[in-house]
């Protein structure tokens, strides 16, 4: 079994600040209400819970030469993350994103990605050579942006020739993004995740989740999941639907749960569970994850996505590091 999962994005760093409430209004101060977290965040929440799943986890991406950058490359390399094929970038600075975050979960994004041109101008033997011995190839949206459009249409070129499957998760990045580029993308990729109201801004119509799925498939992907935020989660794979609800957990923090789940699903995938298993981990490993404040390195463990599955009344086997 090829354990190795690759993911292609850029490197940002999240500062979630513990707030009271929403709005955030000039001239109306507001104590934070819990410590700050300042961790890698996005993919690096992807790549931190697949770690801990088991996975040979390898990042390529860029970041800047500075503090934030080292502080992404060590924290990920000690959870075992291939981190030596990043590029590290002399001339723009590692992405950092503000995260102000209420109570119930509700959270904003105040930040900037690097500029399209800090991604690699070639697309390097090295990083076709990793692709190519993949078990599988992760792809997001804040890549679009951050190292352009080119580099990943050159990675899932790669996975496409060598027989490595492709799952893309456009994120909320979706909306800056051309759908054209976006259904392109997702016609290559054998699974395709999405929020549901990402789901309706790229196929432009009004749908229930079940419909929206059949739409997404018809695009290509094998495998379509929607993810309905607390409401759960429902999937299709040929013609099978699954669908299941969310499970009651306290929500401290929305942040990373769709990132976490990605990697549930490279997981599963990779290890020839069910659909339903698969269904059932990526629900659970969300709900696991929006339980602490902050992405990255509280992302979640197996010890915690089995005690939410185990409280819901589900066995689930995970044979793999806690």
């Amino acid at each position: 079994m090829n354990d190795n999962v690759v993911f292609v994005s850029n490197a940002v760093i999240d500062i979630s600040v513990p707030i009271a409430s929403f709005p955030i209004e000039s001239g109306k101060h507001q104590n934070t209400v819990d410590q700050v977290v300042i961790t890698p965040g996005g993919n690096a929440t992807t790549l931190f819970c697949g770690a801990r799943l088991g996975l040979q986890m390898t990042a390529l991406g860029n970041l800047g030469n500075d503090q934030m950058g080292s502080l992404w490359t060590s924290s990920l390399a000690e959870e075992g993350v291939d981190v030596s094929q990043m590029i590290i970038s002399q001339d723009y600075p590692t992405s950092v994103t503000i995260v102000p975050t209420a109570p119930d979960g509700q959270h904003v994004f105040l930040g900037a990605s690097k500029s399209r041109n800090s991604g690699p101008t070639v697309f390097s033997r090295e990083w076709s050579e990793i692709i190519m011995d993949a078990g599988i190839l992760l792809l997001d949206g804040w890549s679009y942006k951050a190292m352009g459009p080119e580099v990943n249409e050159a990675a899932i070129e790669v996975a496409n020739d060598a027989d490595v499957p492709v799952l893309f998760d456009p994120g909320p990045e979706i909306l800056n993004i051309p759908r054209s580029w976006t259904k392109a993308i997702i016609s290559s990729s054998k699974v395709a995740l999405l929020t549901y109201e990402e789901a309706e801004h790229l196929t432009q119509i009004k749908a229930t989740p079940d419909e929206m799925t059949r739409v997404i498939s018809d695009m290509g992907p094998d495998i379509v999941l929607i993810k309905l935020g607390p409401e759960g989660i429902v999937g299709r794979y040929d013609a099978k639907i699954v669908r299941q609800s969310g499970f009651n957990v306290t929500v401290r923090d929305t942040t990373g749960a769709g990132d976490s789940l990605l990697a549930s699903v490279a997981f599963t995938y990779l290890h020839g569970y069910s659909f339903e298993e698969m269904v059932t981990l990526a629900n659970g490993t969300g709900a696991a994850s929006v339980q602490k404040l902050g992405a990255g390195v509280h992302a979640p463990s197996t010890e915690e996505i089995l005690k939410v599955l185990t409280n819901a009344g589900i066995n689930f086997s995970l044979k793999t590091k806690t």
